[in-house]
């Protein structure tokens, strides 16, 4: 009889998450996992086709984390540009936290194959929200608005030389006449 262990798969997301971060992408493996967790490495296949496939799923936790969090914050945001800033932020974590992990593992081939849609998916997301702030606060929406600058946002978190400051200048003359 196989033995159940509770809240398996939490173990090996954790386990993963931090075997990810103290080694790299290209050190982590199923077996160092399965190690940790003390159990076989077809147990973490059950689970999980590929190491990609389950450090996407540690990005995707994270990532839902993180914008349910913005997408909290912006409830209460008075204007485009105070939201924009929780957004930006949010999203400043995320790449930080996971830049170097990221580097490796944007390099797989099946990875960057995907990439169009994981940022397809991020701009439509953060475009909801800004598409609700823009009608909580000017009683208006723009869908092409709400894209275009959820695009600007994503590039300019993921670039550190690109300040905050001049892509809050940017946006206060994109909506200096609404205000």
């Amino acid at each position: 009889m196989p033995k159940i262990i509770e809240n398996l798969e939490e173990k090996i997301l954790t386990s993963a998450e931090k075997l990810l971060f103290e080694k790299g992408y290209q050190s982590m493996t199923m077996r160092g996992v399965a190690e940790d967790c003390g159990i076989a490495v077809g147990t973490v296949y059950n689970y999980y086709k590929s190491k990609d496939m389950l450090v996407a799923k540690i990005m995707l936790k994270d990532w839902i984390t993180i914008i349910k969090d913005i997408e909290h914050k912006c409830s209460s945001a008075l204007d485009i540009h105070e939201g924009f800033k929780i957004m930006y932020d949010g999203v400043s974590f995320f790449v930080e936290k996971y830049n170097v992990v990221w580097t490796q593992y944007g390099k797989e081939i099946n990875v960057r194959k995907e990439m169009p849609v994981y940022f397809e998916l991020l701009i439509a997301q953060l475009s909801e929200i800004l598409n609700e702030i823009l009608v909580r606060c000017y009683n208006e929406t723009d869908e092409y608005v709400s894209i275009f600058l959820s695009e600007i946002l994503l590039n300019a978190a993921t670039k550190k030389e690109f300040e905050y400051e001049n892509l809050s200048r940017i946006l206060f003359r994109m909506f200096k006449s609404n205000e």
